[in-house]
């Protein structure tokens, strides 16, 4: 939040790898990508980590069968407890980029189906590999499995425009 060892437009490319999954506060977060934009070139890129809220239960019940049980979650909305992570839907998402000023160009869900299918992909032979990647490259821009990914990815340029 605080990038002022860096003067304006020093950067071609600002990455946000994290910060806006740790900041609970929607203030802080604003001020996150404030910073951002700020030490961000008029004609750079800044790139945009989230964490989806709509991947994070399967991915839980994955790992611990027992998790509908839990009190990570609201039984009834099944919002997720913003801790020790706080999650995003996508359209959470563009909001806060465009009350932020950021206009976005590209959405990807980053890693798709490969954490719940991790085991599985490793053991592929090379010919299905190469066939699952591209699979995943396919399917990771499509706008209706966006929120079917741990992490979203957004990429913008400064100012207020509508995606496409």
């Amino acid at each position: 939040m605080d990038l002022s060892a860096y003067a304006d437009k020093s950067f071609d490319v600002v990455l946000l790898f994290g910060p806006l999954y740790h900041l609970h506060k929607e203030a802080d977060r604003q001020k996150c990508i404030s910073e951002a934009k700020r030490v961000c070139k008029d004609t750079g890129t800044l790139f945009f980590a989230f964490i989806s809220h709509g991947m994070v239960i399967a991915t839980e019940l994955g790992y611990h069968s027992d998790f509908f049980h839990g009190g990570e979650y609201n039984h009834e909305t099944f919002r997720l407890e913003d801790f020790p992570f706080v999650f995003f839907t996508v359209d959470e998402c563009r909001k806060m980029l465009h009350d932020g000023g950021i206009s976005i160009t590209k959405e990807i869900a980053a890693d798709g189906l490969s954490e719940l299918l991790a085991e599985k992909i490793n053991a592929l032979d090379d010919y299905s590999y190469r066939q699952w990647l591209g699979y995943h490259f396919y399917c990771c821009e499509k706008p209706e499995l966006l929120g079917h990914s741990n992490h979203l990815l957004f990429i913008g340029t400064k100012g207020k425009h509508d995606f496409p």
